[in-house]
């Protein structure tokens, strides 16, 4: 049985902060962006998610520490090396010697008769033996007979149960028969057979919403994800992926989010997932949940470079390495910098995107708009002159400037 504290490398006595704190850690130290193409890292990434999603849980850590509890007895139990037996050489070890000359003098011995009143109290003892023997075996029988019986009459009830059950499933009341068979398992929870039928019916329903996916059926693939995040524990992260991606499908850019923000919570050092996020809210029109996280984007995306490369990666790494997403990030943040007349934030962030991506021409126009506003004429038209270099047409510019030698 896999040890999610082992994985995180904390103790069972953890607290949640100590658990978040170690988390954050290895994810940061076994990210997928960070070791592109490594397996095992991927692997490892995978297990220290579930570690998380199970511990950060309080039912589901109560839950796990049970079953530790449980298998550390049981080892206990089967690999404990029995005591050596002591060796007894004699009878005498056993019980001692005894003094025979100190042993009562009879005069006389009891003396015993084999008459017909020996033989009439050995036959009624031999008797009552028989009658006794024959009466604890009725006995013993008849219980079983009873107990047989019961055990029928359950078997029969627990089978007529599962077929309820799954009728309901085939019917298409999917909720309504794991919550039939959620409750036998209350009710019920020494019969394996109910949790056997509950996984089952939570795989087949898991695999009727990827199939629904695939047809494009998004509105019954979705609904069929949101049954099975209240009984499939823990959720899986690839459901609710497929089921933030239903929701865009559908165009319900509020539950996309909110479906991506949980994700976030598991893995709050994937950018990816924080730039979709600020995309979704930039439909609904929400620019201060955009803002916020394109500048949680910006800041992870520093820190990573800084953990893998140290404080000078900006020296260090490759421009044409770093995904397109990135420079998205920073050019959208820029120009929300610039609605919000935050120049120099503007600059920093057309900074970054021109470093990433030098051959491109609208950020040097940006950076040139903000210099203007910060009265760095020269500058705005160094920019200006860079922008027209790269295929810029000057004609196009947003605001008025005097730069008499690029025009």
């Amino acid at each position: 049985m896999l040890n999610y504290y082992d994985i995180l490398n904390v103790s069972s006595q953890a607290t949640s902060n100590d658990i978040k704190k170690a988390y954050k850690s290895l994810a940061l130290q076994y990210h997928p962006d960070k070791n592109a193409g490594n397996k095992n890292s991927e692997e490892a990434f995978k297990l220290i998610n579930e570690a998380y999603q199970v511990l950060s849980d309080n039912e589901q850590r109560r839950r796990h520490d049970l079953h530790l509890d449980y298998a550390s007895r049981k080892s206990q139990i089967y690999y404990s090396s029995p005591k050596p037996k002591h060796q007894e050489k004699s009878v005498y070890d056993r019980y001692g010697r005894y003094n025979w000359k100190n042993a009562p003098q009879y005069k006389t011995a009891p003396v015993y008769k084999i008459d017909k009143n020996y033989y009439r109290n050995v036959s009624i003892s031999f008797i009552v033996i028989i009658i006794f023997s024959a009466l604890a075996l009725g006995i013993s029988k008849f219980n079983e007979h009873l107990n047989k019986q019961e055990e029928q009459r359950r078997e029969a009830e627990f089978n007529r149960l599962l077929t309820i059950t799954q009728e309901t499933y085939d019917r298409g009341e999917f909720k309504i028969a794991l919550l039939q068979v959620q409750a036998l398992i209350d009710q019920y929870p020494m019969e394996y057979r109910f949790g056997e039928k509950k996984d089952h019916l939570v795989k087949k329903l898991n695999k009727k919403a990827i199939t629904e996916y695939q047809q494009k059926a998004y509105s019954s693939a979705v609904g069929n994800l949101e049954i099975l995040k209240d009984f499939q524990k823990p959720v899986r992260i690839s459901n609710w992926k497929l089921m933030a991606d239903c929701y865009l499908k559908l165009h319900d850019y509020q539950k996309a989010a909110r479906t991506y923000e949980f994700l976030l919570e598991r893995d709050d050092q994937n950018i990816e997932l924080m730039l979709r996020v600020a995309e979704l809210y930039e439909e609904l029109g929400d620019k201060e949940k955009v803002k916020d996280y394109y500048n949680e984007a910006r800041y992870t995306f520093k820190k990573l470079q800084e953990y893998s490369y140290g404080s000078a990666y900006e020296f260090v790494i490759d421009p044409k390495e770093v995904p397109e997403s990135y420079y998205n990030m920073f050019k959208s943040r820029a120009v929300l910098m610039m609605e919000d007349k935050d120049f120099m934030e503007t600059i920093k962030d057309c900074n970054w995107g021109i470093f990433l991506r030098p051959e491109r021409s609208e950020l040097y126009v940006l950076r040139a708009e903000a210099r203007y506003q910060l009265n760095q004429i020269n500058r705005a038209c160094n920019d200006l002159k860079r922008a027209k270099e790269r295929g810029y047409n000057l004609r196009d510019l947003k605001f008025s400037i005097q730069c008499g030698e690029i025009e």
